[in-house]
This record gives structure tokens, sequence and C-alpha cells, in this order.
């Protein structure tokens, strides 16, 4: 095998990407991976996850100092941030752990290429590196090779973009150098959650327009209805069934922009006023330049990549994972994509992936989580259920720590008692959700949650109280 020559070539190293490379190599695959950016982590670790994840840590600390810590008696003489160094230290992280990623790269001796990868023939990859002074062109043979290339946030077709700087996504948002006074968030959804809780905490008023009448739509009514309780009470303002129908420049200077948009029901026009608007309308599928018709690999009409249930395109030998192919676009749902591909790769026969089981979060405050199947969702299979909910602010932890809002439902079948699906707002909800999804992955029932010992004070005792709700319809707490 000559030093062009690989077993396995991945495309993209967000963390589909890079953690599928790095199994392979432990699978004694030679292996490299393509990245078109200059550092690795792909748009979770770079202008995603992370960086937003950081920022909602720091307006949290500076929202409870401001809001809360007053009853914990803790005072301020002069309390302020610093946008600047709450960037920087956002920036510290990213480049700490992309250094981190590097060296996992060396570790497990995978080549790494910077460049735009495209496909030249079934076994043969070009790759171009526009970002040097001297542009490079290389080719690169494989035997099997996994696109990981992600997805990009969308840009409304029929919006008006006339003032770019004032318009922008949520990469652009992560990096403001000042805080809007008047912030406008187009899309409801888990982004525009987050991103309207950093800059209401750092003072901005914000309005988020949603098309649907609810916000986060896909997860279970009743976290919707909560979060919007919620976020309203910390004067966010959230308008849904609105299609937003034009944006427009205020006035020469560019320093306002108006949101136009039409009720869906009644067709009545509102106008909303605001110095920055972010667009948090989904994420399109990243397939450019991959050269996809040189080797006859199909897209949906969404752009979509299309695959089998082993992750295979149309070329047996060539895998998509992640955001490329649909689905729910979270990073660990890519890596858990990205394994499953190495591992069929090998000749191993991974389980099945069961996407009703990839947990869902939200980092506001408090946070959301979410795993199985919905209320809606299992009256539309016309299964018999029963429900617990139990009410976060019974929990002597909640009331400790002073996040008493939210609750903990379970979704169980009313004949096996089998957990068919776990909701919860309430703080610590991203930790949380994982016993919800191991209990189903075992196919647990109500009552094996409710025999478990949970520790006390903790928010998990919420888990055991909505459990013995759903088996026997009783609390010992409510």
């Amino acid at each position: 095998m000559n030093n062009n020559s690989y077993d396995l070539v991945v495309i993209g190293s967000g963390p589909g990407g890079y953690v599928s490379a790095i199994r392979a190599s432990q699978l004694g695959l030679r292996t490299a991976i393509i990245e078109k950016y200059k550092n690795l982590g792909g748009t979770c670790l770079n202008v995603g996850c992370i960086p937003s994840k950081s920022l909602l840590d720091s307006s949290k600390y500076f929202f409870l100092a401001k809001n809360h810590y007053s009853s914990h008696g803790i005072f301020f003489e002069k309390l302020f941030f610093d946008l600047k160094k709450m960037m920087n230290r956002k920036n510290e992280i990213v480049r700490n752990i992309n250094n981190g990623i590097k060296f996992l790269m060396k570790k497990n001796k995978i080549d790494v290429y910077q460049g735009t990868g495209s496909f030249k023939t079934k076994n043969i990859l070009l790759i171009k590196n526009e970002t040097s002074l001297i542009k490079e062109k290389q080719e690169i043979q494989f035997k099997f090779c996994i696109i990981s290339t992600g997805s990009n946030p969308s840009w409304g077709p029929s919006l008006n973009f006339d003032i770019k700087n004032k318009i922008i996504s949520s990469t652009e948002a992560l990096n403001l150098n000042e805080v809007p006074n008047k912030l406008i968030i187009i899309g409801g959804g888990v982004i525009g959650l987050e991103l309207g809780s950093i800059f209401n905490r750092l003072g901005s008023e914000v309005t988020i327009i949603e098309t649907m009448d609810r916000i986060i739509s896909n997860m279970d009514d009743s976290l919707s209805i909560e979060m919007k309780k919620i976020l309203e009470k910390y004067s966010i303002k959230i308008e849904t069934s609105l299609s937003v129908t034009n944006i427009i420049k205020k006035n020469n200077n560019h320093k306002e922009i108006l949101v136009v948009a039409k009720h869906n029901h009644n067709g009545n026009k509102i106008h909303i006023l605001g110095d920055y608007c972010i667009l948090s309308i989904g994420r399109t599928p990243y397939t450019k330049d991959l050269g996809l018709e040189n080797v006859g690999i199909k897209t949906d009409k969404k752009g979509f990549i299309l695959v089998n249930e082993s992750l295979q395109s149309v070329r047996n030998n060539i895998y998509a994972i992640g955001d490329v192919i649909g689905g729910k676009m979270l990073a660990h749902k890519a890596e858990e994509e990205g394994l499953y591909a190495v591992e069929h790769i090998v000749g191993q026969k991974p389980n099945k992936l069961n996407y009703n089981l990839i947990p869902s979060v939200i980092y506001t405050y408090p946070e959301v989580a979410s795993v199985g199947f919905t209320e809606k969702e299992i009256k539309r299979n016309k299964i018999e259920y029963n429900i617990g909910i139990f009410p976060m602010k019974v929990l002597g932890r909640a009331r400790a720590s002073g996040c008493i809002d939210g609750f903990l439902k379970i979704i169980s079948h009313k004949e096996t008692d089998e957990i068919l699906g776990v909701h919860l707002i309430g703080e610590h909800a991203a930790d949380m959700i994982m016993e919800a999804t191991v209990a189903m992955e075992f196919q647990s029932s109500s009552e094996d949650i409710y025999r478990i010992s949970h520790p006390h004070p903790t928010f998990s005792e919420s888990f055991k109280e909505a459990a013995l709700l759903s088996f026997e319809n009783r609390s010992i707490h409510i």
C-alpha cells in the first residue's frame, strides 16, 4: 500500500467524522480524514454546541448573580459583565478542544488532509486546498469512505437580505461584539431558544417568531407549553403561528430593521422592530463540491444523501452519516452512526441503530430533555398508555437550589408498563435523561424505576416519583 492509499477515508471532521476515524484506526484500518477548514471538530465544536454552551454558562452565571444570589445572602456593589471576555473564554475553550482532537488524530495515527474532498471515481478522492497561497491538488485512494460533511444554517429564499450584517445566522450570533438592544429570532427550535436565552440574560429585548403553533414543535406538547411559560416569565416574547414575509431596513444607517410577518390563520400582518435578526429556521445538508454525480450517489429533494439501513449509499463502499443524511441533527446521533458504519465496514455486526432512543436536549435554564415517543405519537399509533407527571417544585433539592420550574413526565404502556417516552424540564435535565435512555434501552417498566433507590436530595427523585404515578397513579410526595 502506497502512502496515498487508505482502507478508510472520512470526509469531514465533526463529531461523527473524527469519532469514526478513531474507531477505524482502533480496528486496524489505515485511516485518513479530510477537513476543508483549518480547525478540526466541525460545526459542533467551532460554531455550534461548544461555543453556544460556553456562552450559555457565562450568561447564566450573570443572570443568577443579578436575580437570585441575593436570596443566598450574596450581594454585589456593582455587577457588570464583559462581553469581550466572555467571547475570549469561549474561543479558548474551542481552541483547547481543537488541540485535543489534533492530539487524538496523532495518537491514533490518522492522516489529516486540509482541503475539500470530492469524488473522482468510486475509489479515488481529489483534495483541493484553497486556503494555501499556492492552490494545491492531490489524489488519494480508498477502499471505503464515510461522508460526514454536516450541514449549514438555512437561509429563507424569499427574504430580503439587503442588510446581511444585521440579519445573521447562529454562526455570526456566537461572535457578536455587542449585545443587541432588540433582538428578533426567527425560529423557535433548539437553536432559537438557546440563543434567545443567552442574549435575554445579557439584557436584550428578545422576540422569538415561530411559524408553527408552538415552539420546539418536534418535542412533546407538554414541554412546549411549559417552556413558553418559563421563557415569558423571563420577558422573552414568543410569537407563534407567524410566517415572516420580509425583513427590511428601517433607515439608511442600518441601525434598525423591520421584520414583517403575517398570521397563518387570518393573514393579519404584524411589524416587529429590532437591531439584529437571527435566522434559526433549520439547517441544510452540506454536499457542495463533493462530486457525488461522479459516482452516481443520489440525494433527496432536500439534498440529503440517500442511504440504506447500513448507512451505505448506492456505492456500497461509500457510507454517509450525520446531518448530511437527515433525521435528528445532533452530534451524538452522528457519533453513533459513525461507530456503526466503521464496525459494519470491518465485518462486525453492530446493533441496529434505535433512532427513537437518541435523546434530545435544550440547554436553556432550566434545561429541557426528551427521549422516546411523544404523547401525540403514541396517540397516533393508537397505543393505550399511562402518564406520570411529577413537578420539580416538590423536590427538596429543587427548593434548595432555587430552580423549581419544570416537571418530569413518563409515558408507559397501559398493559405492559414498559416506558415509551420520558420528557422533562428541570435543572440537570441534560444529565438526568440518560437514566431514562438506559431504562428504555433495556425495556424497563415504570415499576422497575420505582423499585430502584434514588439518592436524596436529588433531581433524579422526580423519575422515581413519576414512575410510581405512571405505575399506580399515586405518588409519595404529592
